[in-house]
């Protein structure tokens, strides 16, 4: 396999554990599309067994709404037994079908957690070491001629100068690879907002005002915060919006709501604006500029990177 063909395999791979991680740190766990969070009052571990005799667990978590039964399936398989005392479901208080268990959060951010550090790794392990020989210097022969001497010091210049391009050219790939991935973290945030932006284009802006707190059970790590408004048939709606304390309530937010179902709605800082959608289209240019840029080393070259590895 030649030499550009390894770094670009090795690089797809880095994205990969890197996509894969952020996938599952911040998306396979993220609660933040449900409203409601119910404890199950049945764990159902749903033991499976591969051919090596290795147990999986796919739980399923039982709980109630409204006196109604649900039930919950984790998405993400693990080897872990299902956690008795962490049995909680997040679910839509519209839809409480639409749910997940506190087992994928926690599954997810581990594995996440795992993908990410092996993509850091990858990156560690692809950086050539520097070789901490020392240049020998020619014998001194006394019956060398002067050319002889000069061509061989003409020779130890070119390598040297050989040897600083290459430390020079890993250590700008190390600090732009450190950027692709913070970009790649942020764009995938984004990426996520941007969704729920486009499926709000027709809601109907609006102010809710703040009137009170729900009961939840004293171990609940949010309280439901109750806010208020009027929708555009005149019928005042209430919505709930958990937050970590009663401290963290706003007296008032802004709030986009869907006509048809007024319960159905995004909060403030859930749906991009227009500065923040342009926002989201340069840190894309600057990711794809940036990715040009790791592989390409005649740019690297003429790109400066201040430190003390870039210096003759």
């Amino acid at each position: 396999m030649s030499e550009n063909k390894r770094k670009i395999l090795l690089f797809i791979s880095i994205l990969a554990f890197g996509g894969l991680g952020v996938y599952f740190t911040f998306f396979a766990s993220n609660i933040n599309q449900y409203d409601s969070q119910k404890e199950a009052y049945r764990i159902d571990p749903n033991e499976d067994y591969d051919s090596d005799g290795n147990t999986t667990y796919h739980p399923t978590y039982y709980f109630k709404v409204r006196g109604r039964e649900y039930k919950c399936e984790a998405k993400i398989g693990s080897s872990s037994y299902p956690n008795e005392n962490k049995k909680t479901v997040y679910y839509d208080s519209s839809n409480p079908s639409k749910c997940k268990t506190e087992y994928d959060k926690s599954s997810g951010r581990l594995a996440g957690i795992i993908c990410l550090i092996v993509s850091v790794l990858m990156i560690y392990f692809s950086i050539p070491r520097k070789n901490n020989k020392k240049v020998e210097e020619p014998n001194q022969i006394q019956d060398r001629n002067v050319e002889n001497q000069n061509q061989q010091i003409q020779e130890n210049i070119e390598k040297k100068n050989n040897v600083v391009d290459k430390v020079q050219i890993i250590y700008k790939r190390v600090i732009i690879g450190f950027f692709i991935i913070i970009l790649l973290v942020l764009i995938a945030f984004d990426s996520l907002i941007f969704k729920q932006t486009l499926k709000s284009k027709d809601y109907i802006e609006t102010t809710a005002v703040y009137v009170g707190t729900s009961e939840k059970e004293e171990d609940s790590a949010f309280v439901d915060c109750i806010y208020s408004f009027t929708d555009k048939s005149g019928n005042e709606q209430q919505i709930i919006i958990s937050e970590s304390n009663v401290s963290a309530a706003k007296s008032s937010i802004k709030i986009k709501y869907n006509e048809k179902d007024p319960q159905d709605f995004y909060d403030e800082g859930a749906t991009l604006d227009k500065t923040e959608f342009i926002w989201f289209i340069v840190k894309v240019v600057l990711l794809i500029l940036l990715i040009i840029l790791f592989f390409n080393k005649k740019l690297l070259r003429k790109f400066g990177i201040s430190g003390s590895l870039t210096k003759n």
